[in-house]
């Protein structure tokens, strides 16, 4: 059984999920015979392939973690849903607003992506929190026996 790989490098400005694809669609347009001859990823590309296919798990367990988080800190199934409602846009505008200035999604973007998340979620947290305090508010003013 006959065996041979081939290297590449990555051009300026290419990311190494464009050279995959690339290389993906080359190999697709050739048409080799699948029983004869099997082509594959090795090294970094491999690796980024494997991640890449785990990420939304990853994301689906952290959305899940911060649910269970917040639902211990409110006592309740509501509040939280009601904090990472807002995440959605604040992920969605940030790709947005990198389509629009025609930025890469590096990880640099990633980051900023993330603080931004951070910075809403985190909003979110005081605003649930505002409401709460409001509502004990009226329910006990101060004055009346109210501890």
């Amino acid at each position: 059984m006959a065996s041979d790989s081939v290297s590449f490098s990555l051009a300026e400005g290419v990311s190494l999920e464009q050279a995959s694809a690339a290389i993906e669609n080359a190999v697709a347009r050739i048409g080799l015979p699948a029983n004869e001859i099997q082509a594959g990823f090795g090294g970094n590309a491999q690796l980024f392939q494997e991640s890449s296919s785990r990420q939304p798990l990853l994301i689906l367990g952290a959305l899940v973690v911060m649910y269970l988080i917040l639902g211990m800190l409110y006592e309740s199934y509501m509040h939280p849903l009601t904090i990472l409602s807002t995440l959605p846009s604040a992920g969605v505008g940030a790709l947005l607003a990198l389509l629009m200035v025609d930025m890469e999604f590096t990880v640099i973007a990633l980051i900023g992506v993330f603080l931004l998340i951070g910075i809403v979620k985190k909003n979110a947290i005081i605003m649930v929190d505002f409401a709460l305090a409001q509502e004990r508010e009226k329910k006990h003013p101060a004055g009346r026996g109210h501890l």
